[in-house]
């Protein structure tokens, strides 16, 4: 079979795709204009994106701090995406000869060497990571079958991962507004409105709305101008065919751009001329034109920053022009001034004369017969300080034309060849990129700097590209072919996110003329004989500016993975995401279940750390290839209850959970007999963690608080401990239940069909306490009531008695007969600063209608939550090798052994909450430092290298063997800034040791290195990473963010990116949540050591008042009032013992401050600092105005008596110009004697009047 069969071929269990050969090529062989196009898209594309290959290509400090330098797995994640057709055959050809030679795959040698003949700049570390990622069964070898299978597994799970992050962009069907014209719309260009043309983007940012305010102009082949609204209501038509023109000769309109910030609009036209017009308010009004031009204008652009302006032209011989003005709203983009001979009369200017013409403020350039064709696009990039041209010349196909940055420079040319040229392009600032289309229907991405071939191309269309849109900002593509096809590319993985068929574009029959993206409202407009418009998704924009989160659902645990430096997160939906950990970067996602999404309940990684194994809430296990998604194996599913822990131990997969006892299962491969075994029980209730000891001995704890302690080897318990019971080492007692057990060994085939009866406890008709960890109060009103519930299905982690499935009554009498729980040191608040928790307050509450509820369940077992193994310490009676997490916040450390026992206890949580608790802990390497995060998401730091532990330095390696070479240093003390350290609690009475069953256990907590938190909600896991010496913490609030030892936050995964190596380079940041509701120990680490001054000066403020008060008092203690002095004078020694800085200064200092700040002008305070400032209250002038309010008019303002006021100065008049003064006196002169003209004509006809009334009274005395 070919390699080009083998690639088409369909996997086991999957439908038939056809892909492309080159794995950074995508394409659809399909007609563009079927819908599901995307559905039916292809495998072969690419996948990791342009982060990693562009990051060289970057000449600023600033972009290469923006985009991250390339690991060690994504220059491998490189490698694969360079892997061509020539390299596949090549590659083909030497597993062909490894199975003539050896019958098999190609080890790791001859991968390496195969692969270096293909690729000549990869290193091995590159083909060592690409050769683990393929070899998941870890046998050493690698065939060519395999190597396929990898490939199109990746492939396909990159694809689901990128459509399912991917929301469609636009709505259909488009929005059609007609037009009443004879020939087709050719450009559209938005003018805004007065005073936001320059900072309208800001403005945009800062505002809620995404409406930006304005008209749009559009103009007709044969030059009809329309004005419309930003809703596109028709405004005003203008016909543009005015300038004397005889009617044989039509205006052709070529190009159309808008100069906003000067208000000109210039129009191009075949008559050789551009034409600018005034389109201030609703005019448009012919200004000037240029002239004289050697061609026909067919491309026209415009760029300003608010000063500087730049206008380019190219004409149909391929010529180039260039106008540049460095202050274009006071001088304007040309130097016309002296060709302007009468206001009001249009300016006819030709373009030789404004080339020739020298000025300091303008400078221009002709660039002739750059390209062998007409220009069909042009356009000024600021950021590279070029001219982009294009045409369809092949060996001119863009010409990249910088300008000179002196005086005497001149422009030079680079240049970029394609068979049958380039029709469009855009270019990404962001990315540094320039994305072009052609006659051929592909879409390129180039490096500006690299010009001889592109980064890569992406295949969709049919016909060729004529428009090429890009938004950096939401890294996508937006491409128009000639049959009306819309396609939506996401520019960092070159991905077709959205293709529009051309037959749902209700735009006639011909292309599309002209496009137009709003990227501030995604919305596109595309033009022909009328307007199309296509509105984004509201889904979408809502999603764009609200704040992304690692995952959908909360995290049930996140890992991290050596050999590919790699984090792995799974949530409560079923979901499992792979991120870079250099970068942030994510990698990979899949479902772990088909159909309803079943929770993932622990992952762990197989010894090489190749594969992951996940367990769901429904007990099924399953093996992964994490880096493509494939599932591998599945294992038998015996028990059908819900697993908490998974370790993988000497090639056998521990797992426990509600079932309440341990099984294993043998790693085989795959289509194997499955082995397994079921250990007796000795757990009466659910299973919450497990835990190893250097792979022979193994821990789990449930929630009644046993732990016991398993002897890999034979499987028997060997000790149990309970902390509600004893300190001291007890027995384990065997479980029993009601039904008949099943065979404790067998041997099943893939995927078989096993039936187990489960116990009674474990009945689908019980409630467990884990489905709802609520408080220790609401509990018991839930035990009373069992049809209420509090959190419905919400997890916090609290201690939870197993007894609370019985009634109330039963409770008490088991409580009765159980030992009582030892009782620990009381509670401290290692940070003094910080509020109080709600649920401390809700608990408080719950007291007052449970008084007696501690008293109730004192002697009711604790659940152990998690447990950690100290692995390099030795197994002594002495020294304390497990840790366990248990109710009320403690942690206790055990001495595994006959003679051993409890050896201390310290509480590890943040604050007085009595339900909160440990639920994540983590060490060094070394055993150094311990690591917890608690359930109201606090990070802390412990030094226990000494914490219960003998005088006798002895070191056990992680494979069990006792050295006795020298204990390394403890480097964290250095590690961790003295600014993270907590200052001390304030309970100074802590008892040093508990004294039970005669056995002593010390209440001396181990140094607390740095707190902080890091999480709204509870931890779920932490990790930490010994070489890069990070910290990765996964929390219900569905985050993972990744952190550094000092507590500097380096961002969450699936919010940001980052480069680890540069962190030292970038500001602090601190969450925006945890900004909200952060301590004063919190803000002080997060900030790097700047404590927050506020509370100190709040303190020094209220000493100031009890000074200020002490008069007072001394007046009231001599009428007998005592005590009020003795309260206050008590409550202020508190205050000083709470503010250390208070004693630094003495009574008669402050009270020597408070009368400066009394004397008058006085502004300074030695000890609130220069800053400070007295507050002077505003006295209201002696005389107000007598002004009435006037409420006859519910629109008037109101003016008020009380409102301060001034005197308006009197304006000033600005000097008016000669020419207008004479206009004047000339229009005053023509009114006073039209004036006398009229008196003198109206003085004529009233005597005329009197004559014909005087002549008509003789006539008719005459006749009588």
């Amino acid at each position: 079979m070919s390699t080009s069969e083998k690639l088409s071929s369909p996997l086991v269990g999957s439908e038939t795709r056809r892909i492309s050969i080159y794995p950074s090529v995508a394409w659809v062989e399909n007609d563009s204009e079927d819908e599901g196009s995307l559905e039916q898209y292809q495998m072969g594309l690419k996948l990791t994106g342009l982060l990693s290959k562009s990051v060289s290509s970057y000449s600023s400090p600033k972009q290469i701090r923006r985009f991250p330098d390339s690991t060690d797995t994504s220059r491998a994640q490189q490698v694969e995406d360079q892997i061509n057709y020539e390299h596949l055959q090549k590659l083909e050809q030497s597993f062909r000869e490894a199975d003539l030679d050896t019958g098999g795959g190609l080890d790791i040698k001859a991968f390496r060497k195969a692969m270096k003949i293909i690729m000549d700049n990869i290193t091995e570390e590159d083909i060592d990571i690409i050769f683990m990622k393929i070899d998941t069964d870890c046998d050493g070898s690698v065939g060519w079958e395999e190597y396929l299978n990898y490939i199109l597994r990746e492939y396909r799970g990159k694809e689901d991962m990128l459509k399912s992050k991917s929301p469609l962009l636009f709505q259909t069907p488009m929005k059609i507004i007609p037009v009443v014209q004879g020939q087709e719309i050719i450009k559209v260009q938005f003018f805004p409105s007065q005073g936001r043309t320059m900072d309208r983007n800001e403005k945009a940012k800062k505002s809620s709305s995404w409406n930006l305010s304005g008209r749009f102009l559009t103009v007709s082949r044969d030059g009809i101008l329309l004005y419309w609204s930003d809703t596109f209501k028709l405004l005003r038509t203008v016909q543009l065919n005015q300038s004397g023109r005889r009617p044989s000769q039509q205006m052709w309109v070529t190009d159309m751009v808008c100069l906003s910030n000067i208000n000109l609009l210039a129009i191009a036209s075949t008559d050789q001329t551009i034409e600018f017009f005034d389109i201030s308010g609703n005019k448009c009004d012919r200004l000037f034109a240029l002239i004289e031009l050697d061609s026909c204008v067919t491309a026209l652009d415009y760029w300003t920053d608010g000063y500087k302006g730049v206008f380019c032209v190219g004409d149909v011989k391929g010529n180039i022009l260039v106008f540049t003005s460095l202050d274009v709203l006071a001088n304007g983009i040309f130097n016309i001034r002296h060709y302007i001979t009468k206001p009001g009369a249009l300016a006819r200017i030709p373009v030789h004369l404004l080339l020739k013409g020298k000025a300091s403020l303008y400078r221009n350039f002709r660039v002739p017969a750059l390209h062998g064709d007409w220009c069909h696009q042009i356009k000024f990039i600021p950021q590279l300080n070029l001219v982009a041209s294009c045409s369809a010349a092949d060996q001119r196909a863009v010409v990249l034309t910088s300008l000179p940055l002196h005086i005497m420079g001149k422009p030079h040319s680079s240049t970029i060849a394609l068979k049958k040229g380039i029709l469009c392009f855009d270019y990404s600032p962001e990315m540094n990129v320039l994305v072009t289309g052609g006659l051929d229907p592909l879409v390129r991405i180039w490096n500006p700097f690299v010009t001889n071939s592109p980064i890569t191309l992406m295949k969709g269309h049919v016909t060729a590209v004529t428009h090429i849109i890009v938004n950096g900002k939401r890294n996508t593509i937006l491409s128009i072919s000639k049959d009306k096809n819309i396609r939506v590319w996401d520019l960092l993985d070159h991905f077709c996110l959205q293709s529009i068929p051309g037959r749902t574009v209700s735009l006639g029959t011909c292309p599309i003329g002209d496009a137009y993206y709003s990227a501030l409202n995604n919305m596109l407009i595309c033009t022909t004989f009328s307007i199309g418009i296509f509105y984004g998704e509201v889904d979408f924009m809502e999603t764009f500016s609200s704040e992304v989160t690692s995952h959908d659902q909360p995290l049930c645990t996140a890992l991290y993975n050596r050999n590919f430096k790699q984090v792995v997160s799974g949530c409560h939906r079923g979901m499992v995401r792979v991120w870079d950990i250099m970068t942030g970067q994510k990698m990979m996602q899949f479902m772990t279940s088909e159909g309803k999404h079943t929770e993932i309940t622990a992952m762990a990684f197989d010894g090489p750390e190749r594969r992951l194994i996940t367990a769901l809430k429904d007990g099924k296990i399953k093996f992964w290839n994490f880096n493509n998604g494939a599932c591998l194996l599945e294992m038998p599913h015996l028990d059908k209850t819900e697993i908490s822990g998974i370790l993988y131990i000497n090639l056998k997969i521990y797992v426990t959970g509600w079932s309440k006892r341990v099984t294993w299962y043998l790693d085989v491969k795959e289509n194997e007999v499955i082995e397994y075994k079921h250990w007796k029980s000795y757990h009466s209730e659910d299973i919450l963690s497990i835990a190893k000891y250097n792979s022979q001995l193994l821990a789990t704890a449930s929630c009644d608080g046993d732990v016991v302690i398993w002897s890999t080897d034979s499987g028997k318990p060997l000790c149990r401990f309970n902390a509600s019971q004893s300190p001291l080492t007890l027995t384990p007692n065997r479980v029993f239940t009601e039904s008949q057990e099943d065979p404790g060994r067998g041997n099943i085939q893939k995927k078989p069909s096993v039936s187990v009866k489960l116990s009674s406890c474990a009945e689908s008709g019980k409630k467990r306490w884990a489905d709802s960890r609520t408080s220790l109060s609401a509990r018991l009103s839930t035990a009373e009531n069992p049809s209420v519930s509090i959190f419905g299905q919400c997890r916090n982690l609290a201690p939870a008695p197993s007894v609370i499935r019985q009634s109330r009554e039963k409770q008490l009498d088991q409580a009765k007969g159980q030992q009582t729980q030892p009782s620990g040191a009381e509670n401290t608040d290692l940070e003094s600063d910080s509020p109080k928790d709600q649920d401390a307050a809700e608990t408080s509450k719950q007291e007052q209608n449970y008084p007696h509820w501690q008293e109730e369940l004192k002697g009711l077992p604790a659940a152990v939550e998690k447990i950690l193994f100290l692995e390099t310490r030795e197994q002594t009676p002495d020294s304390a090798i497990l840790l366990t997490s248990s109710a009320g916040g403690y942690i206790c450390a055990w001495s595994v052994s006959c003679e051993g026992g409890m050896l201390g206890k310290f509480r590890a949580v943040h604050g007085e909450d009595v339900n909160a608790v440990v639920g994540s802990m983590a060490t060094d390497p070394e055993d150094f430092i311990l690591l917890t995060g608690d359930s109201l998401g606090y990070i802390k730091i412990w030094d226990i290298e000494n914490y219960c532990k003998s005088k006798e330095v002895k070191k056990v390696s992680r494979a069990g063997k006792t050295e006795t070479s020298r204990r390394n240093e403890n480097m964290f003390r250095d590690l961790i800034p003295k600014y993270c350290r907590v200052p001390g609690s304030k309970n100074q009475s802590l008892e040093t040791n508990e004294v039970l069953d005669g056995w002593s256990t010390t209440l001396i907590p181990p140094d607390l290195l740095s707190s902080w938190r890091a999480h709204l909600k509870n931890i779920s896991h932490i990790v930490y990473v010994e070489k890069l010496r990070l910290i990765v913490t996964s929390s219900y609030d569905c985050n993972v963010k990744l952190w550094m030892l000092s507590g500097r936050h380096i961002g969450t995964f699936g919010q940001s990116l980052w480069n680890v190596g540069l962190q030292n380079q970038r500001p602090v940041e601190v969450p925006s949540e945890i900004r909200r509701v952060g301590s004063t120990q919190t803000l002080k680490v997060l900030n790097e050591g700047r404590f927050p001054r506020w509370e100190c000066t709040r303190s020094i403020m209220q000493t100031l008042s009890h000074q200020r008060r002490q008069h007072s008092m001394q007046a009231n203690l001599l009428q007998g009032k005592s005590d009020l002095i003795s309260d206050v004078n008590l409550s202020f020694h508190k205050m000083i013992h709470k503010e250390k800085q208070l004693t630094r200064y003495m009574d008669e200092q402050i009270e020597a401050e408070w009368l400066q700040w009394e004397e008058k002008g006085k502004q300074k305070s030695e000890i609130l600092g220069s800053s400070y400032k007295q507050k002077v209250r505003r006295h209201l002038s002696e005389f107000l105005p007598d002004v009435k309010a006037c409420v006859t008019n519910k629109e008037q303002a109101r003016v008020y008596h009380c409102i301060q006021y001034a005197d308006l100065q009197d304006i000033t008049p600005p000097p008016v110009p000669e020419m207008l003064v004479e206009m004047h006196q000339f229009q005053g002169n023509f009114r006073r004697k039209s004036r006398s003209g009229k008196k003198l004509s109206a003085s004529i006809s009233h005597k005329l009047s009197l004559k014909i009334n005087q002549q008509s009274k003789l006539s008719s005395r005459t006749k009588d």
